[in-house]
């Protein structure tokens, strides 16, 4: 008894599949601008959206990783945050799980990326139809050589899900 599959003797129905160039690319869309402290201006080439059962994270980059200019600054939030001015302590409970800035530095003559996590910080957050922005965010810590790092910016962002 021969096959009933659709695709069964029929090649334009697999070769579509495989030769076909359109896919399927969601793009999050967004900007983040701060400012920092003794380092240049940080503005996002590109900003990405995640998100889990637990919490959502905000990603800005600047340049690709690998170059020596790579820069990024991530903010981790409760899944359910909503709009409102939130103060972030590092290890105390709240809707702002986390605030990280990675930078390319020489540490002993050595040159690595640095993870640089915030200590206290602070967001004015606005939640609308599945966009995130803020007028302000705020974040202080320590380098790597343990001096004072500072920033304020804000952003926007709008996963892909949001123009569904």
């Amino acid at each position: 008894m021969p096959l009933h599959h659709p695709s069964y003797q029929n090649p334009d129905v697999l070769w579509r599949t495989i030769k076909s160039s359109t896919v399927f690319n969601p793009r999050t869309s967004g900007e983040l601008k701060a400012e920092v402290l003794d380092r240049s201006s940080f503005v996002a080439q590109e900003m990405t959206f995640a998100s889990s059962h637990k919490k959502i994270i905000v990603t800005a980059e600047y340049d690709d990783f690998g170059s020596k200019a790579y820069r990024a600054i991530s903010l981790t939030l409760d899944i359910n945050i909503q709009s409102g001015i939130y103060l972030f302590k590092k290890g105390e409970p709240g809707p702002i799980l986390g605030m990280s800035y990675i930078e390319y530095v020489e540490v002993d003559g050595r040159e690595m990326y640095h993870l640089n996590q915030a200590s206290v910080g602070t967001l004015h957050l606005s939640v609308m139809e599945s966009c995130y922005s803020a007028r302000l965010f705020t974040f202080e810590g320590l380098d790597h050589k343990g001096e004072a790092l500072e920033m304020c910016g804000d952003f926007i962002i709008c996963p892909p899900h949001a123009s569904f």
